[in-house]
């Protein structure tokens, strides 16, 4: 493991576990507010706020799952397999970062912007850009010319 794929799995170990967080801290605050007002369930709003839930923290895994497929094409572009541009990862990468960052939808919803998963879901759409290739490259080590 080189430091472009360990970035690669930094940022995407990350997007999952703050979508993981997300949706915990949802539901953690829904029981809250439930158990303030005294009240046991309340069936149409629950099944709402599952609805919210997906759409907060769904892109946000969904992110760092790719990040974390696109950081073994990057390992395996060090590793001398280059030339494959992984199109369809890289596409489902790439959207999978916009969608995070709350850029594109999907049937009208987007997740607001949050900050942090934002920048690391612009992260994961940049990486996705250049191609396993590039970022391979991006922190390889420089060749003396001497």
């Amino acid at each position: 493991m080189t430091r472009a794929d360990f970035w690669c799995r930094v940022v995407g170990w990350l997007q999952i576990a703050g979508g993981l967080l997300l949706a915990i801290i949802v539901l953690f605050l829904w029981d809250f507010v439930l158990s303030l007002f005294m009240i046991d369930s309340i069936p149409p709003l629950t099944f709402l706020v599952w609805v919210f839930v997906l759409i907060m923290a769904v892109p946000m895994l969904l992110a760092g799952l790719f990040t974390v497929l696109y950081a073994n094409a990057v390992e395996q572009a060090q590793e001398g397999l280059r030339g494959q541009s992984k199109a369809l990862l890289r596409i489902v990468t790439a959207l999978s970062g916009l969608w995070a960052a709350g850029v594109v939808g999907f049937a009208g919803l987007t997740v607001p912007p949050l900050g942090l998963f934002t920048i690391l879901a612009l992260i994961t759409t940049i990486i996705a850009i250049m191609g396993p290739d590039w970022t391979a490259d991006l922190f390889g080590r420089k060749e003396s010319t001497a």
